[in-house]
């Protein structure tokens, strides 16, 4: 006899597979949803049928383990061979989704793609084989994040991070598999009509900042403005990015792990000195969340962007609602009107690829870190 088989039908619902004698039963697993796989046989020693469990699918068992696992139960029945130590050799062999992706993200070091695989994509994707996902697991991924409203750079950025660490096992583990990323219709990014604000509006937002008095809500604006840059570089700041002396900042790009230069305008030069007494050198700025989805002046600037810009707009409504991200593209888009050439945008912008930078204008040559000084034209007041 076989160990932890029985001649009795498991008395739990057991739910028939389109394979020939492999089921499951649904059941839970600390507290969440999960399937156990069972198969079942006739036993030559005793002529009757036994059932065998396999194992969870929270344990790496899948339906198609199942079914190698009883074809080879058939045939080595006669000898008595455990099963079930076959499904734990079975088990080990299998490689799951999380393994490769954290192995993946440890090598990029990227807080930014750490944050959305354990936000978004861990939760669908971690206790599976790698072999087992197919392009329609990731096509139904894709469908969800789209009825949930994800914008379509979120939903795009998901994506590639799948498709990185299903590179990453080919290439570096050297695993059999094909990327299911491939093939995969993503929604287009439309950025034909980005929004950016006017100077009356950037006035608006700047005079509606300082009549709350919060100076750290004051500085992470100024520094949004005037370096363009994304959310998460401003918010990793710490005292020793900057160098006060040539009105300079170092910037890091989170999404290519690289480090660059952003430049200051001459009157913020003083109320940014006074706000950094408070820190040490290498401490940050700006207070946010250990995944960094969350941060208390982020979430206050929002706010204000939502009742100054966004009352009306649907939520989805990415061509027209003004979110911290608008403020990279009005400081390229003032750039371009202020006749900045192409390519001292690109460089400012920290752009890897120039047609990223192609929609904001064609432009005329001038030195980017002078026409920082004279962006926007108005005055800093401080708070």
């Amino acid at each position: 006899m076989i160990k932890n088989q029985t001649s009795e039908e498991p008395k739990t619902k057991m739910i028939k597979t389109s394979n020939v004698g492999v089921y499951f039963r649904e059941c839970l697993t600390n507290g969440k949803k999960d399937k156990a796989f069972y198969f079942t046989f006739k036993d030559i020693a005793t002529n009757k049928k036994v059932w065998v469990k396999v194992g969870k699918y929270s344990e790496g068992i899948r339906e198609n383990v199942t079914v190698t696992l009883r074809s080879e139960a058939i045939s080595k029945n006669r000898h008595g061979e455990d099963i079930t130590v076959q499904a734990k050799k079975k088990l080990k062999n299998i490689t799951t989704f999380d393994e490769i992706a954290n192995e993946y993200l440890e090598i990029k070091n990227n807080r930014n793609l750490i944050s959305r695989y354990n936000t978004t994509i861990k939760e669908v994707f971690s206790n599976k084989d790698i072999n087992s996902i197919t392009k329609e697991d990731i096509a139904k991924f894709v469908k969800s994040l789209i009825d949930k409203d994800y914008s379509v750079s979120t939903i795009r950025m998901n994506i590639a991070v799948i498709r990185a660490s299903f590179n990453y096992a080919i290439k570096e583990k050297n695993l059999q598999i094909f990327n299911p990323c491939t093939g995969v219709k993503l929604p287009k990014l439309d950025n034909a009509r980005e929004r950016y604000l006017s100077i009356n509006e950037i006035n608006l937002l700047r005079d509606t900042v300082k009549q709350t008095n919060d100076k750290s809500l004051y500085i992470f604006l100024e520094l949004l403005l005037q370096t363009g840059a994304r959310k998460f570089s401003i918010l990793t700041l710490t005292k020793k990015d900057f160098n006060l002396e040539h009105k300079e900042v170092t910037l890091k790009n989170h999404k290519t792990n690289t480090t660059y230069k952003g430049f200051l305008q001459e009157d913020f030069i003083e109320p940014l000195k006074e706000y950094l007494k408070q820190f040490n050198l290498n401490e940050h700025i700006f207070t946010f969340s250990d995944d960094m989805m969350y941060s208390l002046v982020g979430h206050k600037l929002l706010n204000i962007l939502d009742k100054l810009f966004n009352v009306g707009l649907a939520s989805n409504d990415r061509k027209n609602k003004v979110v911290i991200h608008t403020l990279r593209h009005t400081y390229a888009s003032h750039l371009a009107i202020n006749g900045i050439p192409i390519f001292t945008i690109q460089k400012l912008m920290n752009h890897s690829d120039i047609t990223q930078t192609m929609r904001y204008a064609k432009l005329s040559p001038e030195n980017g870190k002078l026409a920082i000084q004279g962006l926007y034209k108005w005055e800093i007041t401080i708070i």
